[in-house]
């Protein structure tokens, strides 16, 4: 075999140049994951969060979530929020429960002011938890949304990928790391950041 690569150097080139590249390439990639420190935050945020004129909204005021939901109908953004755990990957549903009195859709006569009233919604495990709202965290990554800002696998990126596929990450110095639960084909804003978990402050301090 060495004495055929000898005899044909063209495709002793052919065949190590890609070899090569490939190698290149996975090293490249991986540099950032080595460098870069680990996220130390979690992170909250909600998936099916499309802008309907009615349904759950999503904010955080003075270091806590408000949830709440806007008309009388049901309607369709009915979003979910995750609180995903960097140290772990693990990520946990937080559970939003609708008014019980909403009127079904389809069914609000034309005389409800379904887009005006405002109802608080009570949600136990945000209830304890500091939220820091800023794009970017304590520790440096960012929360983004997008077709290519993350990494893909090297022989899927080439030949095949969909340009409607979007995928929530973090992100920092070029190391990325996707979040569960946040694939959708066709709409980017379909994820909503709602910010980082940070320690509680007591009128002693910081307490974790």
């Amino acid at each position: 075999m060495k004495a055929f690569f000898r005899e044909n150097p063209t495709i002793a080139f052919g065949l190590g140049l890609p070899l090569l590249l490939v190698a290149v390439f996975l090293l490249v990639s991986g540099v950032p994951a080595l460098m870069v420190a680990p996220p130390q935050y979690e992170v909250l945020y909600a998936t099916g969060a499309y802008q309907y004129q009615n349904g759950v909204i999503i904010g955080v005021s003075e270091g806590k979530v408000q949830v709440s939901y806007q008309g009388i109908t049901q309607a369709h953004q009915n979003p979910r929020i995750w609180r995903y755990n960097p140290t772990s990957g693990a990520v946990t549903e937080i559970v939003v429960r609708l008014p019980p009195d909403l009127i079904p859709a389809g069914k609000a006569s034309s005389d409800d002011h379904t887009n005006t009233r405002l109802t608080s919604l009570s949600v136990p495990d945000l209830a304890a938890l500091r939220v820091d709202p800023a794009s970017v965290a304590p520790d440096g990554y960012e929360f983004s949304t997008g077709t290519s800002e993350y990494s893909r696998p090297l022989f899927t990126g080439m030949f095949y990928g969909s340009r409607y596929r979007t995928q929530a990450i973090l992100r920092k110095n070029g190391r990325s790391i996707r979040l569960p639960n946040t694939d959708d084909h066709y709409y980017r804003g379909a994820t909503q950041f709602i910010g980082w978990v940070v320690p509680q402050v007591s009128p002693q301090g910081v307490t974790p």
